[in-house]
């Protein structure tokens, strides 16, 4: 088992996916991606360290996703469109740690996903490299 975080991505659109996993990649976490709800379930007993949700996926309960993610203590990040104010309003009340619209979802994406780590989880590629050498 690898002791690199785990991001479970719940994002049908493949833009958003090969975002979410080139940056995932650049910062030395793993990351498993799912396109329906059954895949966000089975995902979400892997123990993800956060969970990124497109709040506009077609098929997806995003309220289940993120009560799901809650009962296990894990963070996570929904993103939607800004046109949609009773979407975003929905997953934050829903319990969502962090809903943003999307164009600060993909600017601030490598800050995004560090800070919403579970707590104890977000370490550098540099810390764990100094780690190491110590």
């Amino acid at each position: 088992m690898s002791d690199r975080p785990l991001i479970l991505a719940v994002i049908p659109d493949l833009m958003f996916q090969s975002r979410v996993r080139e940056q995932a990649r650049a910062l030395d976490f793993r990351i498993e991606l799912a396109d329906t709800m059954e895949e966000a379930a089975s995902s979400l007993d892997a123990s993800p360290e956060l969970v990124v949700l497109d709040l506009h996926a077609m098929g997806i309960d995003t309220r289940k996703v993120i009560a799901h993610a809650k009962k296990r203590n894990v963070p996570v990040l929904a993103f939607g469109r800004h046109t949609e104010t009773a979407v975003l309003r929905a997953a934050r009340e829903a319990g969502a740690d962090a809903v943003v619209v999307r164009s600060t979802f993909v600017e601030d994406l490598p800050q995004l996903l560090r800070e919403h780590l579970r707590p104890g989880r977000q370490q550098t590629r540099a810390e764990k490299s100094r780690r190491r050498s110590s």
